[in-house]
């Protein structure tokens, strides 16, 4: 298990510092990958073949994996990640956030060699943690397509129960407790959704208990190497998000003790940092000051929801207290309960509206969208919206009250005051993230933080005779099967036949009114409008033009359609008062406008065209149907012209 959670960190942090490095030389092509990952593995070769297990070590590794997916719970958490794997092999990359800006970011650096500031109204595309991004990139240049990018949320989901375990019995945690506790938060839905998908909350997880695990290693062994895997992990978890950045807070804690081995092996140690800082948060925040003055530049124009991390912390810390829960607790399933659960979303998200205009309400007008719930392509929870999880969370106050009730029943944990200290940081950094952090469904955001936050809830007496208890394993499992039921029946992913099961059970029940909002749901979520919206992109313009102007409207997660497959052209992209040289300069021969970016340009089709010297040669719906000269004029889709 170590030798495979310092394989992927290695692994990750080479991805990540080639982006950075090869961007440097403008050379981010494949030649330029294939250089550097040849002297990389040159280089790692020693490592690897010192650190790979011996015959022995694997016969004995073989032997507990096989003990130990014996019994059910590793079984069921089998079973999670092979339908995580068949499900993102299945389906294309679904996420909005990731078709909005990071695949796009993504797909710029690729056309240009190198890392550049976006010509972009939006800001992620240039602001945001890019350690996802440069582990992608790879991935596209040299398969041409996004459909592998889940890989990069499936390989660490597998080492999630390892590290869980590792980090917990660490912790001072009842390795029983720690054993149930690590296929338990596994199963988080936060967790599992992700593992399928090509959202980055969750990746940082993996990466922020390797850092801690190897900190108490290197306290324990007295041995300088752990330490400096822990300070790689650490610094990849902050460059995957900014959000992650107060999770420095419990590595700190779990390191301290060991300023002595650092003294001891400072040169290592300082060959170490140089490449942590170059896989950290460390250069899109020189890169954010040099463009923009500052190191998040959230008042980016074009991007008001970026003041979101502009919270007064005070009443960021009060209205996350209770944000965070009412996000953790929404029932999986919103459509299946009688009266239409999306109504009633509805109905609190506007309740949550008029709250913020009351005056005690209005302290929490700087959130995003304050205790709002997701009630647009959502029947329920999924990978843009889900945290820990309704069923852990129950599974948490059962245990925490059972624990409780049964605390006579075993001796008290013994007294370390760094253990307590440990096991209370994370709540720390708990406050420092709801202080600075209000935006959409934060609750996904804080993936990370989840496992070490139970360090806290698990280390008491009583809860190694709870896990002991059959009724409480069995509500245990009962949740791992519920996450698995969850993942089958994703609308944007599901596992089974669902447009022929709804279609053939609206025949036989008609007037029921679940089947058929549920039907309705599905059918969108097979066809959901990214991929149609990328395939009339890809039919709208020539295959041989080699530069596309693009307008956009905000937030859209239509541009991959026009890059991919990778490598076939380059987009350029245009923002109202943009001058037509502009285009003209970078040899844009077509250009793909949204109606409602020439609306917020306050140009007319007629004006756009003239503008540009352009004809127009086709228009389409953003469902993708594609429409005769006769548009009414409140179109909502593109226009596609030709430059004469």
């Amino acid at each position: 298990m170590q030798f495979l959670t310092q394989a992927w960190i290695l692994g990750s942090a080479l991805l990540v510092a080639a982006g950075w490095l090869l961007s440097a030389c403008r050379q981010l092509n494949p030649v330029g990958y294939a250089v550097f990952l040849l002297l990389a593995a040159l280089s790692v070769w020693p490592w690897g073949r010192h650190a790979w297990p011996n015959a022995v070590a694997r016969q004995r590794a073989d032997g507990t994996l096989r003990r130990r997916f014996k019994r059910t719970a590793p079984k069921l958490f089998l079973v999670l990640a092979a339908l995580s794997l068949l499900s993102g092999s299945l389906y294309p990359a679904l996420n909005w956030d990731t078709n909005a800006y990071r695949l796009p970011r993504v797909l710029h650096w690729l056309g240009l060699g190198q890392w550049h500031w976006i010509h972009t109204a939006d800001a992620r595309m240039n602001i945001a943690g890019c350690n996802f991004e440069w582990l992608a990139s790879p991935l596209i240049l040299f398969n041409h397509t996004d459909r592998l990018l889940f890989l990069i949320n499936w390989i660490p989901y597998l080492l999630l129960p390892g590290l869980i375990f590792s980090v917990f019995t660490r912790c001072g945690i009842r390795p029983r407790v720690a054993w149930w506790w690590m296929w338990l938060l596994s199963a988080g839905w936060c967790f599992a959704f992700q593992a399928s998908s090509v959202a980055n909350d969750s990746l940082g997880t993996a990466y922020a208990l390797a850092a801690v695990d190897f900190a108490l290693r290197a306290r324990t062994a007295r041995d300088g190497a752990p330490l400096r895997w822990s300070l790689l992990a650490i610094a990849l978890a902050t460059g995957v998000k900014q959000t992650n950045l107060p999770l420095v807070l419990p590595w700190l804690v779990a390191v301290w003790p060991c300023w002595r081995l650092a003294v001891r092996d400072k040169f290592p140690l300082l060959a170490t940092a140089g490449a942590a800082a170059l896989v950290s948060v460390v250069p899109i925040s020189l890169l954010n000051w040099w463009h923009a003055g500052t190191w998040l530049p959230v008042e980016t124009p074009g991007v008001a929801s970026l003041g979101r991390f502009h919270l007064d912390p005070f009443w960021g810390v009060l209205g996350n207290i209770f944000c965070l829960p009412v996000q953790n607790l929404v029932p999986p399933l919103y459509h299946w309960f009688p009266p239409y659960y999306g109504t009633l979303v509805l109905e609190w998200n506007d309740l949550m509206a008029r709250f913020v205009q009351t005056p005690f309400g209005s302290h929490f007008a700087s959130f995003e969208s304050f205790g709002g719930l997701s009630a647009v392509h959502e029947h329920g929870v999924s990978e843009a919206n889900a945290g820990v999880g309704l069923a852990v969370c129950l599974l948490l106050a059962l245990s925490l009250a059972g624990a409780w009730w049964l605390r006579g029943r075993e001796p008290k944990p013994k007294s370390d005051r760094f253990l307590r200290a440990v096991r209370a940081a994370p709540w720390a950094a708990l406050i420092c993230f709801m202080a600075k952090v209000g935006s959409y469904e934060n609750a996904r955001q804080l993936a990370p933080y989840y496992p070490l936050l139970f360090l806290a809830l698990l280390a008491g007496a009583g809860q190694s005779a709870l896990v002991r208890r059959h009724w409480w394993q069995s509500c245990g499992l009962a949740t791992m099967w519920l996450t698995s039921f969850l993942v089958i029946t994703l609308p944007l992913r599901p596992l089974f036949p669902a447009s022929a099961l709804f279609t053939f059970l609206h025949h036989q029940f008609p007037a029921n009114e679940v089947i058929m909002l549920e039907g309705v749901e599905y059918a969108a979520g097979v066809r959901w409008d990214i991929e149609t919206r990328r395939a009339c992109l890809r039919q709208a313009v020539p295959a041989d033009a080699p530069v596309v102007g693009y307008f956009p409207k905000l937030n859209n997660s239509d541009e991959p359609g026009l890059w991919l497959p990778c490598g076939g052209r380059r987009v350029e992209l245009a923002l109202p008062g943009d001058p037509p040289a502009r285009l003209q300069a970078l040899g844009a021969r077509y250009l793909v406008a949204h109606s409602a970016a020439l609306h917020a340009a306050g140009e007319s089709v007629d004006q756009w065209l003239q503008a540009y010297h352009a004809t127009l040669i086709s228009q389409f719906t953003v469902h993708g149907d594609f429409l005769s000269s006769d548009v009414p004029p409140d179109f909502q889709g593109y226009y596609v012209a030709r430059v004469n």
